[in-house]
């Protein structure tokens, strides 16, 4: 079965020619030198297979039968947080699809049986949930039993608010979920939550190759979603936001009238329709991090429908023209309109930002297979943040506040506090420090 869907994305594949783009940020938009570096993998390993490019290579190896499935092979795919900057790097010069090749190319090995044994073990929890009362992470929705919220759908409410704590279930996600009531009860938000009841999104399935279970979960979840009867769903975690605008979609679940939203959004809706006030300023010079999944893989998939051509015999193209996600189309301004909505605040952009962003290192599993390539990613991305400057890095995703903290815990090297933007929008609101 996966074979057949790498067999579909040969075109993709034979489109490559090695030019090496895929590992960093494409050469006119580079800002600093010191900082143009795009795959974390290639950056750390240093041996071409790690690349976008060289996944490529091992793919169309695969289906030509030159090579089999092994440990090695599944080390290098694993080996990759799935951020999609070698996708949209490569679309800077031609129309290829890099990134779901790659995931094409994670479920095969993981239908082969070769997912490394600490993610097997978080695959089988997300099966198994009742035999792990820790699968609602930290302490599920137990810090909402005592503020009175509606829980959907037994009460009605416009908008649900959904945590995804199965799949982000952190200390951290936890304290934003938090805040963010605080938010919406001081802006007069009708809205409730799913209790213990609340889905998985199916993030853990997406991001180890899981493809079967990913889709399972996805079907469940947007049922649940839509029957609450909310007109609204809002997310605090922007790995969430990915998957349900953008993979569900690509994994034929769609959505349909149901309006998704990533908090950062939302916020600025409140903002503008002056629903919301931030009057207290919050003295800091800052700057922002995009998450990659909040960024260039929210995107929304395009829908083609054509025919692959070869044109000389051997350049192919698409008829019609196929519409490309260049990755640019994510929650980029969002984010940003609150930062500037808040008084006090100075804002330095860093050199590499919105769709060329350099990965955190949190997703696709990597801080628990690999940890020492989730350290060094976010060394490097902290590293950027404080050559901007800041004494803050601010972010909008608590898998990537996680990854930063944990890097930053065990290095004690790079001084600067990592925040979730919720907290600094709560600090404008309430005047808490």
């Amino acid at each position: 079965m996966s074979l057949s869907r790498l067999k579909n994305l040969e075109d993709e594949m034979k489109k490559c020619f090695r030019c090496s783009l895929c590992k960093m940020v494409p050469l006119p938009v580079v800002a600093n030198p010191a900082y143009s570096d795009g795959c974390p993998s290639a950056r750390e390993f240093h041996f071409h297979g790690y690349s976008g490019s060289g996944k490529q290579i091992m793919a169309l190896s695969l289906l030509d039968g030159r090579i089999t499935v092994d440990e090695d092979l599944a080390e290098i795919v694993f080996a990759c947080t799935t951020c999609g900057l070698c996708d949209v790097a490569c679309k800077f010069i031609m129309a290829a699809e890099r990134h779901q090749v790659n995931m094409a190319l994670r479920e095969h090995v993981a239908e082969q049986g070769f997912t490394p044994a600490v993610l097997q073990r978080k695959i089988h929890r997300l099966k198994n949930p009742d035999g792990h009362p820790d699968q609602a992470g930290a302490c599920g929705h137990k810090w909402a039993k005592n503020l009175g919220l509606k829980l959907l759908p037994k009460d009605r409410a416009d908008v649900l608010l959904y945590l995804d704590y199965r799949s982000s279930g952190t200390a951290a996600a936890m304290a934003t979920a938090g805040k963010t009531v605080s938010i919406f009860k001081q802006a007069g938000v009708d809205f409730g939550v799913l209790g213990d009841d609340e889905p998985c999104s199916g993030l853990p399935a997406y991001w180890t190759g899981h493809r079967e279970l990913f889709s399972l979960l996805a079907a469940e979840t947007l049922e649940k979603l839509i029957n609450t009867g909310a007109e609204t769903v809002v997310v605090t975690s922007g790995a969430t936001l990915g998957l349900l605008r953008s993979k569900y979609p690509e994994y034929g679940h769609q959505a349909g009238g149901l309006k998704i939203l990533h908090i950062t959004e939302y916020i600025e809706q409140l903002l503008r329709k002056n629903r919301l006030e931030l009057p207290r300023p919050v003295n800091r010079k800052i700057t922002y991090h995009d998450p990659c999944y909040l960024g260039r893989q929210s995107e929304p998939p395009v829908t083609w429908h054509g025919e692959n051509k070869v044109t000389h015999g051997c350049m192919s193209y698409t008829d019609p023209p196929r519409p490309i996600n260049t990755g640019s189309g994510g929650v980029f301004d969002a984010p940003r309109n609150i930062l500037r909505a808040i008084k006090g605040l100075s804002f330095v952009e860093m050199w590499r930002i919105r769709e060329y962003a350099f990965c955190c290192g949190g997703g696709g599993g990597v801080p628990d297979a690999y940890p020492e390539l989730a350290a060094s990613a976010a060394s490097h991305r902290l590293s950027e943040a404080a050559d901007t400057g800041a004494d803050l890095l601010v972010t909008a995703c608590d898998h990537c506040v996680e990854n930063f903290n944990r890097c930053r815990k065990k290095e004690n090297t790079r001084p600067i506090p990592v925040v979730n933007i919720v907290d600094l929008v709560d600090q404008a609101m309430s005047g808490e420090k």
